[in-house]
């Protein structure tokens, strides 16, 4: 089947393809034959991850789905019109499988919050792990269904290079512990109690292939592109540019320090592997 994208040539595409390739290849995120889902919101990062990981079908003969979770946040359900996401799916011919779920992110951190000694827990991070089960599950049954190596099931998101020096910097500044995150992880299995009910999380391995590419590159490769995304802080109410969070703060800070200091963001990770890493 032939794609349906015009054929336009991006310098900046071009530029974060290589990159990337050579990311893959250095960290040996993908081998031959991968089942790769791909966390899937219609905005910048995961569209672009999606047109990256197309030719590696052809490659190294992976399979790719993407993966939209439609959750509810507080009310708000971002996903609910996925007509965008169909768009490029259908464009890219990648099968697109859509979870749902019906619990209040709002309100499951607040419990956790409620239930925890000093810990304040924001709706991101019930956000998370609702995807990460509905995804965990879903590729469980997957490999089951079409009798495939669990192993070789691979979950892919697109957290780049702001995303990652960003993390860091937060950390910090909330007095915890130095975290940074890594081309390939491999969780274990989990156990989330949100005191009503338990959450069993399944062992799954996460990639992330543009850990090395600048929030702005991401930006103007779509618009040389003439791709449409969505936009976070037009969709999700928790998105880095609404509220007054540590978080935007740490990105407002080091885009400032950029225009004097262009790789400060690589430093940043770079520090933060030796101290980790020794």
């Amino acid at each position: 089947k032939m794609f349906n994208i015009p054929v336009i040539y991006s310098k900046t595409y071009e530029y974060i393809s290589t990159k990337v390739g050579r990311f893959i290849n250095k960290y040996k995120i993908l081998s031959a034959r991968d089942t790769v889902l791909v966390g899937f919101s219609g905005g910048k990062d995961s569209l672009i991850l999606l047109h990256l990981l197309e030719p590696y079908t052809r490659k190294l003969g992976i399979k790719l789905i993407a993966v939209t979770v439609d959750v509810n946040i507080g009310g708000v359900r971002p996903w609910k019109n996925i007509d965008l996401l169909k768009y490029h799916c259908d464009m890219l011919n990648i099968p697109l499988v859509v979870l749902k779920s019906d619990l209040d992110v709002v309100e499951l951190s607040k419990i956790l919050t409620e239930h925890s000694k000093g810990m304040e827990f924001s709706p991101c991070f019930s956000c998370s792990i609702i995807k990460r089960y509905l995804i965990g599950k879903y590729a469980k049954e997957l490999a089951e269904k079409e009798n495939i190596d669990y192993e070789k099931i691979k979950l892919a998101y697109g957290h780049n290079l702001d995303d990652n020096s960003d993390t860091i910097l937060a950390n910090l500044f909330k007095g915890e512990k130095i975290r940074y995150m890594r081309p390939v992880t491999k969780f274990k299995s989990n156990v989330v109690d949100f005191i009503k009910f338990k959450l069993d999380l399944e062992p799954l391995t996460i990639i992330r292939p543009m850990l090395q590419i600048l929030e702005d590159d991401i930006v103007k490769a779509l618009d040389e592109c003439n791709l449409e995304y969505y936009k976070d802080k037009e969709v999700c109410p928790y998105s880095r540019d609404r509220g007054d969070s540590i978080r935007r703060r740490c990105h407002e800070i080091l885009e400032e320090l950029e225009k004097e200091i262009p790789n400060i963001r690589e430093m940043i990770v770079s520090s933060a592997i030796k101290t980790i890493e020794g």
